[in-house]
């Protein structure tokens, strides 16, 4: 899984340094949609992905958000939907399972010198806008780098992300 998950953002990674329109929403610093603290400094995503999708045959939701610059920092979650056109709930991680999992990589120069594995956290959609087909919420996660250090990603929040389906 954790395979996929690496080839996955090397994927998005790849599309977006061609321009491949991927319902990516850039936003300025002042239009953040997505926000979070990452090792007691404050992080903030450049750009964000929400994508349903179908692996194994269950729903899944990929949800993530890029910081672009140097280093360049990405949080990627793969949530198992309870209901494929309400995402609104509670999404807790679990370490080592596939269904409601969470990352965060770390980019210098292209090569990868940080990667998180949460163990432990939640991620929450409070609402749903069916109409504009869009999620916000919020997360917290915690786990540990390569090296075993704890890391701790805290009062994350998203909204008005647009979700797009694959």
């Amino acid at each position: 899984m954790a395979v996929r998950l690496r080839t996955l953002l090397q994927l998005l990674s790849l599309a977006t340094a061609i321009g491949i329109p991927l319902s990516l929403q850039r936003v300025s610093a002042d239009e953040a949609v997505m926000s979070a603290t990452f090792d007691g400094k404050p992080w903030t995503a450049s750009f964000t992905l929400a994508q349903t999708m179908q692996m194994a045959g269950k729903p899944m939701l990929n949800l993530s958000g890029t910081e672009q610059g140097s280093p360049t920092m990405t949080f990627n979650s793969m949530l198992a939907l309870k209901d494929p056109n309400d995402l609104v709930g509670s999404y807790p991680l679990k370490t080592g399972s596939p269904a409601n999992s969470a990352n965060f990589n770390i980019l210098d120069s292209g090569a990868m010198v940080g990667h998180v594995h949460f163990g432990s956290g939640e991620i929450v959609i409070d609402k749903y806008d069916a109409a504009t087909k869009t999620i916000s919420g919020h997360f917290d996660a915690s786990g540990k780098d390569e090296s075993g250090k704890p890391e701790a990603l805290t009062d994350g929040k998203f909204s008005g992300i647009p979700v797009a389906t694959q």
